[in-house]
């Protein structure tokens, strides 16, 4: 499927003895995929997101902020390899847009389509963070399990399994790794770490209205602060535990 505008809100519960929690964390943004020829497309991926942390430390920015620009392009290599080049700009911080906010990276993966419903995918994930340069390989599928059972994703990012119920029922489990840092008002950086497993329920009020309740549990949480690249003052747990997220979205199933 393809979500041409989506909103997700997060919030994490209190966890005893945690250095940063509870926090919420919202999200919205599109795919919006353009055709240019036959199995060529430009993908725009615009988003904004925003963290509030709660947190008696004064060395804990309660809230930052950040707008992407990820523009895409997939375009056919072979009958079965198809390539995905997608750069990425974004400005992260208390304060979007001021000096030294900027960040540039990208995404750059291959798909090779086994059967048109099992394909598999490889790459790399690279992105100018302000604790330094930060690479990550990418492994990922698209894989149709059976008639109503689905396997995607591209990790570290997201893997989802999606099992369908009738039209109007989706549901499953999903887990997402997060890592993204924000230049604050005086000059250092905040870098936040978390990892996400859940369960989830899709409903379809209407054909294209997708809502989403989304329990779960947030793992090997960290945030971290610092003055230049891999210079960190600070290393704390930032508090594992549950989460509940809720989402909207206009969706459009392939």
């Amino acid at each position: 499927y393809v979500d041409p505008f989506q909103v997700r809100y997060t919030n994490a519960a209190r966890a005893n003895g945690a250095y940063a929690t509870p926090f919420t964390h919202v999200w919205a943004g599109s795919d919006l995929p353009i055709k240019l020829k036959e199995n060529t497309y430009l993908l725009l991926s615009p988003y904004y997101e925003g963290w509030t942390i709660d947190s008696s430390s004064k060395e804990i920015v309660p809230s930052v902020r950040s707008v992407a620009f990820p523009v895409g392009l997939i375009v056919p290599l072979s009958d079965r390899w198809s390539l995905n080049v997608m750069p990425i700009l974004r400005t992260n911080g208390e304060r979007m847009f001021k000096d030294k906010t900027l960040q540039f990276g990208g995404v750059t993966f291959a798909t090779y389509a086994a059967t048109p419903q099992r394909k598999f995918r490889f790459g790399v994930y690279m992105n100018r963070e302000f604790f330094g340069l930060f690479v990550w390989p990418l492994l990922g599928t698209d894989w149709r399990l059976g008639r109503n059972d689905y396997l995607f994703g591209l990790l570290p990012g997201r893997l989802t399994y999606e099992h369908r119920w009738n039209d109007r029922f989706y549901g499953g489990a999903t887990f997402r790794a997060l890592t993204n840092s924000f230049r604050l008002d005086n000059g250092n950086f905040v870098r936040i770490d978390d990892n996400q497993l859940s369960l989830y329920l899709d409903v379809y009020p209407a054909r294209k209205w997708c809502i989403t309740l989304e329990p779960g549990y947030g793992v090997a949480r960290k945030i971290r602060t610092g003055v230049d690249d891999k210079s960190y003052a600070s290393v704390r747990n930032m508090g594992d535990g549950l989460f509940i997220k809720l989402s909207t979205s206009y969706r459009i199933r392939m």
